[in-house]
């Protein structure tokens, strides 16, 4: 079996160094906000519920994870309550939600979202999480629980 060594530039000998610059992935803040309001709609576009968080990255390079918890409830059996994470005005997730519900009894779950964003900017940013109704029937964001968004920002 060959041996190795760490070198004075603590990369194993023979290896190639990565290209991953130091200080990378490190978290540098982290932000939190908490809701209990329930959001309810029957809307077929996002409607913002009351769960957002602010942050302000002190690098454009860096990233940012956005972890979000609550409660989804599909309301009416056979709706879809679909929920996403938005930048802004921007819907980071995907179009059809990065959680969804649907069951053709009522179901009331627990959900989490999470996302790695690269926003590309310095300036303060506004993560936030919306819902809709994939078929304009009731859904709910919420159900009187504490929802949680956290934002971390990682250095890049």
């Amino acid at each position: 079996m060959a041996l190795s060594k760490i070198d004075g530039t603590n990369f194993i000998e023979g290896t190639v160094p990565s290209t991953v610059a130091p200080g990378a992935g490190k978290v540098l803040q982290v932000v939190q906000a908490t809701d209990t309001a329930e959001t309810d709609t029957s809307s077929t576009s996002y409607v913002a519920t009351g769960l957002s968080v602010n942050i302000t990255p002190s690098s454009s390079s860096n990233k940012v994870l956005i972890i979000a918890m609550g409660v989804l409830d599909n309301d009416t059996p056979g709706s879809a309550p679909k929920v996403t994470i938005y930048r802004d005005s921007t819907n980071i997730g995907i179009a059809d939600g990065l959680s969804r519900n649907y069951a053709t009894t009522r179901l009331i779950v627990p959900v989490s979202l999470s996302k790695l964003d690269t926003p590309s900017s310095s300036s303060q940013i506004t993560y936030s999480v919306r819902i809709k109704s994939a078929s304009g029937v009731a859904v709910r964001f919420g159900e009187s629980t504490q929802q949680t968004i956290v934002a971390m920002e990682i250095a890049g």
